[in-house]
């Protein structure tokens, strides 16, 4: 079938253009609805996910910051974590640090969705399919698996370094010890940091951060994109798909968002963790180790191998894991909710 775009006029009926061809003067007032829809998703799904966020990364650095020796982890269980958070600083401690992620993740999510669909563009060309339209492997405008991984390492990779200062106050923040708090807030977190460490402080373990973001978005979005084209074309998922009323168009319904967006977010997650919790660890090391103590990522790993073995690069993975499937969902979801709603293609 031919895919079809349809959109009501000024008297309320509805017209059929051709299939999805971005007109040159759209594209500026497409791209501010692309970055609106990208942060808007991500600042929903951190807020909604940041107990557990909180959670994984004490679990993650846990041992760099205790002062009991005999205590290597933060707590025995999920729920034993929260009660301990909650009990050192109340209920809205689950969410310290929460406003430091929700100004990261705005940028960030704006511009990796961003790029993710500019990179689309450029290398499959702006008349691609999107990916409501796709329904035929054989067709050349289709978006290949290859054209994903790429467009989504891009991405991450772009957003991860321009958003990089607040990601690492955000680290920062969420692990100071309630009542040893060295930051008083966003602002004086940037001040500190600067002062005390100059502006290259602000990039402390940017490497292994890039080490994550890049295999992270890429599988992300080439396992969703890819099992979101299986989920369109193949009968056995014919009852979950959602049909446009007006237009009879199919795409996926909420079950199937939340399924393919779980499965690419767990699979990247257990790609990337044991980079991630290097990556934390050394975005807090300043503020526990004299400069000289100091070490590089490469070091970090050698040193968390040598003293817990590869289930030390894991510290923290359960709660990571349960975050995925509501953080991922929420953030597809109200994404392509958002694009629907502004008729972003």
């Amino acid at each position: 079938p031919t895919p079809t775009n349809t959109a009501p006029d000024l008297a309320g009926t509805s017209t059929t253009s051709q299939p999805t061809v971005r007109p040159p003067d759209s594209r500026a007032v497409e791209a501010l609805k692309q970055l609106f829809c990208g942060g808007m998703a991500g600042s929903v799904a951190k807020t909604v996910t940041a107990p557990l966020s909180r959670l994984t990364i004490l679990y993650q650095v846990h041992p760099m910051v205790t002062t009991k020796e005999t205590r290597p982890k933060f707590a025995m269980s999920i729920r034993g974590g929260l009660e301990k958070i909650i009990q050192r600083g109340g209920m809205l401690s689950l969410w310290k640090g929460n406003g430091t992620s929700v100004l990261h993740r705005f940028p960030f999510s704006a511009i990796n969705f961003y790029c993710y669909e500019g990179m689309l563009d450029i290398l499959n060309g702006p008349s691609r399919l999107s990916d409501e339209d796709e329904d035929d492997m054989n067709n050349p405008r289709e978006v290949s698996t290859f054209s994903r991984l790429v467009a989504g390492a891009v991405a991450g990779s772009t957003a991860c370094v321009a958003c990089y200062p607040l990601d690492l106050v955000r680290t920062r923040l969420t692990t100071q010890l309630d009542g040893q708090e060295h930051y008083k807030g966003i602002t004086d977190a940037f001040v500190k940091i600067v002062r005390s460490e100059g502006v290259l402080g602000l990039y402390s373990g940017i490497a292994p951060t890039l080490m994550v973001a890049v295999p992270s978005f890429s599988i992300s979005y080439m396992v969703y994109g890819s099992l979101k084209e299986y989920a369109l074309e193949d009968e056995l998922f014919y009852n979950l798909r959602k049909v446009d009323t007006v237009t009879g168009e199919e795409k996926l319904g909420f079950q199937l968002t939340l399924m393919c967006g779980a499965a690419s977010g767990i699979l990247s997650t257990l790609v990337t963790f044991p980079f991630d919790t290097v990556r934390r660890r050394m975005q807090i090391q300043s503020l526990h180790f004299a400069p000289h103590e100091q070490i590089s990522g490469v070091q970090m790993m050698r040193r968390l191998f040598k003293s817990d073995g590869l289930k030390g690069f894991y510290r923290g993975i359960t709660p990571e894991v349960l975050k995925v499937i509501p953080m991922v969902s929420t953030m597809f979801t109200v994404y392509e909710m958002l694009k629907d709603k502004l008729n972003v293609k």
